[in-house]
């Protein structure tokens, strides 16, 4: 299937890979179905683009990897939604906003993104810990160490 994206152009993706919004993402509820896309010589951030939209695309990773004291406890809505079995199936991702420098750049960590590797089924979930801001600075995550 090809689609054309933001970043990369035309490019030709595996239909079974798609992760589907079955409500789509607060903001874009009309956009269902996201790419998960690599970045050249990155493998830290991925792309999520979206199959409908071409400018649709956001900057996302594990938020695990930015800060370690990251806990998440998902409602059995969510878990019910997205046909959870096992928390082996769970992968977490979060919204980067890339700004002039990583050091200005945020990460949220209040809304992320929960993907049933399984059934590619996804959902953007809000989360009721006031810990998690929805611009998180990573750089405050490096100068913490």
């Amino acid at each position: 299937m090809k689609i054309k994206t933001a970043y990369m152009g035309e490019i030709v993706i595996d239909p079974s890979t798609l992760m589907t919004f079955e409500h789509g993402i607060p903001g874009f509820e009309e956009e269902r179905d996201f790419a998960l896309l690599p970045i050249e010589d990155n493998d830290v951030f991925h792309i999520l683009q979206s199959t409908q939209t071409e400018a649709l695309a956001f900057i996302v990773t594990n938020p695990y990897t930015i800060t370690t004291n990251y806990n998440l406890e998902l409602e059995e809505a969510t878990v019910h939604a997205l046909q959870i079995k096992d928390e082996k199936e769970v992968a977490v991702f979060a919204i980067v906003s890339l700004k002039e420098t990583i050091a200005r750049s945020t990460i949220n960590l209040k809304a992320p993104i929960i993907l049933n590797t399984t059934n590619k089924k996804a959902k953007q979930v809000i989360l009721n810990n006031e810990e998690y801001a929805i611009r998180h600075l990573i750089s405050s995550e490096s100068q913490k160490g």
